[in-house]
């Protein structure tokens, strides 16, 4: 699951069951078992790569036809492309001489001295003006807020000297085959030396650095083995509530199309999946309440009889199927507790320190988190209860 052709959105581990039933519980076990096999140092194919919290995605190298250089977004895999050759590119496809247009230009101003093969993505973390020298928690530090985290470095640390030095800070991740745009695949990283005037920060996670000890071991494996036999368990009702998934028509109103917004507004309300009777409760609440409020705003009586019935069924597939939403849900929080043994496990290996900037100050929090690669699959393992709760609630940068 979670195959990737243009690097647009990734997944989280614990929501491809969501997406793909059981299907997607299977491909969740199979990230599992393979990070196992990564984790004890066995012959593996898989590929850790630490996520930035960088912005804007930056998509460039050589034009696959032409040959020539270009820079742009995400937009350059658009059905109508926006490719920016020169600068007048950039005012045409962004003209509001923003900030995204700021960016660009200077991508294409240093970006050209790199050495890069055919097309590349990255993530963008610092451009002139970004890098500060702070003092947090008594140690003087070089940093930069290229999004919602804020990235630090010792002033003397020789990374820290490279991040002073540069103009530009870029995570190059992902590479593209494929001779067309709409057509190339993603493939895992992006090996691009650095230029006197471009730190290109490597983002490979040194898995050889970490492994588990034999009781971390038997609590993987059984943590695995639980989810297995979780899948098996719902898997029918899993692949039902992906039939009634859907943002139109009836599904719309379905119970089953509420289950990501719902995980989401937990995590807004610093909430985790600890107890499945608490959390089925707080479902059936979010549904009740956000259904309330789309049934207000209709002012048509047939159509509002319509929809309400719709809700109305929708509560009721709820309590004929609550030991079933139940079993989804203690699945749900067996794949987030042996996700998070990993990423604490991998945050440990991390040289940058990072920040996460309130109102009170700085506060220490763990990078955004992880991208495990697979035959080609890409799936993330990212702490949602602290990153997401951050991203939701903190405001950005700039969007």
């Amino acid at each position: 699951m979670a195959n990737v052709t243009q690097l647009k959105h990734l997944e989280h581990l614990e929501d491809e069951m969501l997406n793909y039933g059981v299907e997607g519980c299977k491909a969740a076990v199979s990230f599992l078992q393979e990070l196992r096999r990564m984790l004890g140092c066995d012959n593996t194919t898989g590929y850790m790569q630490t996520k930035w919290d960088g912005a804007p995605a930056i998509v460039c190298g050589k034009e696959p036809l032409t040959g020539l250089f270009f820079v742009g977004t995400k937009s350059v895999f658009a059905q109508t492309p926006k490719i920016c050759y020169e600068e007048v590119d950039v005012d045409i496809h962004y003209p509001d001489g923003g900030e995204l247009n700021k960016k660009l230009k200077v991508c294409l101003k240093y970006f050209r001295d790199l050495d890069i093969k055919g097309v590349i993505q990255g993530d963008l973390v610092f451009t002139p003006g970004d890098v500060r020298t702070e003092r947090i928690h008594d140690e003087r530090l070089y940093t930069f807020r290229p999004n919602t985290i804020t990235y630090a470095i010792p002033v003397d640390h020789p990374i820290g000297k490279q991040v002073n030095s540069s103009e530009v800070g870029v995570v190059f991740h992902t590479h593209y085959t494929g001779d067309d745009f709409l057509s190339m695949q993603a493939r895992a990283g992006a090996k691009v030396p650095s230029s006197k005037n471009v730190f290109c920060i490597d983002n490979d996670t040194p898995m050889h650095k970490v492994g588990l000890n034999h009781n971390e071991e038997m609590k993987f494996d059984k943590h695995v083995s639980d989810i297995e036999k979780m899948c098996m368990k719902c898997g029918d009702f899993l692949d039902e509530l992906v039939t009634n998934t859907g943002k139109t028509g009836d599904e719309k109103w379905h119970v089953a199309s509420y289950l990501k917004p719902f995980f989401n507004a937990e995590i807004k309300a610093a909430r985790t999946i600890s107890n499945a009777d608490t959390a089925f409760e707080n479902l059936y609440n979010f549904y009740y309440d956000k259904t309330t409020v789309m049934l207000d705003k209709i002012k048509t009586a047939s159509t509002k009889a319509q929809k309400s019935k719709l809700v109305h069924n929708s509560q009721n597939y709820l309590r004929d199927n609550v030991y079933k939403f139940k079993s989804m849900l203690n699945l749900y929080k067996e794949l987030q507790t042996v996700k998070q043994m990993v990423i604490d496990k991998l945050d440990h290996l991390e040289t940058f320190k990072t920040f996460a900037q309130t109102d009170k100050g700085y506060k220490v929090t763990g990078p955004e988190g992880y991208v495990l690669h697979r035959n080609g699959d890409m799936i993330k393992f990212v702490n949602r209860l602290e990153f997401s709760y951050i991203n939701f609630t903190l405001a950005k940068q700039w969007r």
